[in-house]
């Protein structure tokens, strides 16, 4: 009986989720609670924004052949461009001193001028930064439609071999490097989403996969197929239902690996993204551009990660 009760439970739980679930997690949470886990996480997204643009800035300045510059190569050159050139340079050798004028020129919006490619931060990224998130998104959404659909398949089936040839099938995809992916896209004749969905997609499916048969195990599934609910039902309410804290968990860290996969693919698949912007700019040594992807991708991948766990959090409460 205590199970038949436990599943009335989930039912009444699941299907008030729709419309009151947001009422009543914020009649469970004041206000100034809510507000107060909000101020933390933004408090330490800025905290690791900020630390990770100075690493940034010190590994590129500690990086051999920083302070080079082919165009010292040209001996067309005169000796004012050379010391022109130099003097470039020279100002970046100071990573403190660059990184406080830096954040200074952040603050008025300015994010300075690329050294190679000698244009404006600002412009690369306003025109690179689409291809790259259609691209991740895309990617993103092939990975998770199929972790769904394989997720729900087996649910439903529960065969044995079904199961074993899904986990031999992302743990062969799971040993794939991202640029032998990228490779395989290119002779394939895929975009740079389908490698991104490559990548993506054993590393959600195998968590996702644990989560889902972690809560079909629970003593109340069996009740409730003893009494006949349906598996599709069962699914639904009993088993992502209860999952959703760590499924809006896994969502999250997708997106910070989706930030990880679009440099790797965009710099052997040559799609005009921030990834072949990155490429250039390590090979350049170039510290402006290097700075502001590092701040961009870290405030992806850690907002998206703060944002899930704050999800939960609120949740849980």
């Amino acid at each position: 009986m205590a199970q038949l009760a436990l599943v009335a439970d989930f039912e009444r739980g699941a299907q008030g989720r729709g419309a009151d679930g947001a009422a009543g997690t914020l009649n469970r949470m004041t206000w100034r609670r809510l507000g107060g886990q909000a101020a933390w996480r933004l408090a330490v997204w800025a905290g690791v924004l900020a630390l990770s643009g100075l690493l940034a800035a010190t590994l590129v300045r500690m990086a051999p052949g920083f302070g080079t510059d082919e165009r010292l190569l040209d001996p067309r050159l005169a000796a004012e461009s050379r010391v022109a050139i130099a003097g470039e340079r020279q100002e970046q050798s100071n990573v403190i001193g660059y990184y406080a004028d830096y954040l200074r020129r952040l603050a008025r919006g300015d994010l300075g001028e690329s050294v190679s490619l000698r244009r404006p931060v600002r412009e690369l990224l306003g025109e690179r930064l689409p291809v790259s998130v259609r691209s991740g998104l895309a990617g993103l959404g092939m990975a998770w439609g199929v972790v769904v659909a394989a997720v729900a398949v087996l649910e439903l089936a529960k065969n044995r071999w079904m199961e074993r040839a899904s986990a031999l099938v992302s743990g062969g995809l799971l040993c794939v490097p991202a640029a032998l992916a990228a490779l395989a896209c290119i002779y394939l004749r895929w975009t740079a989403a389908g490698a991104i969905a490559t990548i993506l997609l054993p590393r959600i499916f195998r968590y996702a996969r644990q989560v889902a048969d972690t809560a079909g195990r629970a003593p109340h599934i069996l009740a409730a197929h003893a009494v006949g609910i349906g598996r599709g039902r069962v699914l639904a309410y009993h088993v992502i239902a209860p999952a959703w804290p760590e499924l809006a968990a896994l969502a999250g860290i997708s997106v910070s690996m989706a930030a990880g996969a679009v440099i790797p693919v965009e710099a052997v698949c040559d799609s005009p993204g921030v990834g072949q912007l990155v490429w250039q700019a390590a090979l350049s040594r170039d510290l402006p551009v290097l700075v502001n992807v590092t701040l961009l991708i870290t405030a992806v991948t850690t907002g998206a990660n703060l944002l899930a766990d704050w999800a939960r959090s609120a949740r849980k409460v």
